[in-house]
């Protein structure tokens, strides 16, 4: 199923490092590039049973969505809490004028990237000071940042009094039997949660198998059903076709975990498929053009 796809990168010079496909929860296929990829992986290619771990950029937001959903059905979290809630000292340092809309702010907010008007990561040696000093608009509507992703590992952090890369060993990683990953942390020690992850393909690709199975894994409930539904769901709308809780949903009813530099783990609910692949295409064109390969010489 995958050969077809592969020749057709390796012709362009796009093949992934490695790619993996699951079929009714078993892997069916699976390849991974022989080369240890040195002048990019100098430190960063750290072995485990199930593959080369690779950084998976934007696809770390899924892994924070999460983290908020196992919050939410603990009832520690709720999607409509405000940011006041969690961030009150920091908030209370910040600019009046741009903290009286930030105050109103809600989770679901920050996870369906509803914030304008922010940069696109955060600086500066205190990062939430530096999150709540930026001027943000009335309107709500898409618009792509790494900051709400931070700051909705942080509200969790908060909400249930553990640090957050604490909680998705305990809480996922663990039950998914994922070795603990590298993750990145703002100078202040939190968990970044936008970005900064290293995973292998298999491990990526277990996260998409979980919200395809609606939060059952190996006969075990880790989320819930409603929870799963609404994350991978379209909350809003966007120019690729809609955004749940940093996940994106397509419009063949199907939803995407998505990295920059062309990480993808696809989902397709009807065919009960998983297709997970990474790769280092720092051109957008290019990991564009991988993408469209994929849909035309793939079919789930």
């Amino acid at each position: 199923m995958l050969e077809k796809f592969l020749d057709a990168a390796k012709q362009e010079g796009l093949q992934p490092f490695a790619i993996e496909v699951c079929k009714e929860d078993e892997v069916i296929e699976r390849w991974e590039q022989d080369t240890n990829c040195d002048a990019y992986l100098a430190e960063s290619n750290f072995q485990t049973r199930s593959g080369r771990r690779y950084p998976v950029y934007s696809a770390t937001k899924s892994f924070t969505s999460t983290a908020v959903g196992l919050a939410v059905d603990e009832g520690k979290i709720a999607l409509d809490e405000p940011l006041e809630t969690f961030f009150a000292a920091e908030l209370s340092k910040a600019d009046p004028a741009g903290s009286s809309r930030w105050r109103a702010v809600t989770v679901r907010q920050l996870l369906t990237m509803s914030v304008p008007g922010l940069p696109f990561r955060p600086s500066g040696d205190d990062w939430l000071l530096d999150c709540f000093s930026r001027p943000i608009g009335e309107e709500r509507h898409f618009s792509y940042s790494n900051l709400p992703a931070y700051l909705a590992g942080v509200a969790v952090e908060r909400a249930v009094g553990e640090p957050t890369d604490r909680y998705l060993q305990r809480k996922l990683f663990s039950v998914l039997d994922i070795p603990r990953p590298a993750m990145q942390f703002c100078p202040g020690g939190h968990f970044y949660g936008a970005t900064g992850m290293e995973l292998t393909v298999h491990e990526v690709g277990t996260l998409g198998r979980l919200y395809l199975n609606q939060g059952v894994w190996k006969g075990q409930r880790v989320l819930s059903e409603t929870w799963c539904k609404e994350a991978v769901s379209r909350q809003v709308m966007n120019r690729e076709g809609g955004y749940g809780y940093f996940f994106w949903v397509r419009a063949d009813g199907g939803f995407t975990i998505r990295g920059k530099w062309g990480q993808r783990c696809y989902v397709f609910p009807k065919e009960r498929v998983v297709v997970t692949w990474l790769s280092h295409l720092p051109e957008q064109e290019r990991s564009d053009r991988q993408e469209e390969l994929f849909f035309r010489n793939y079919s789930a």
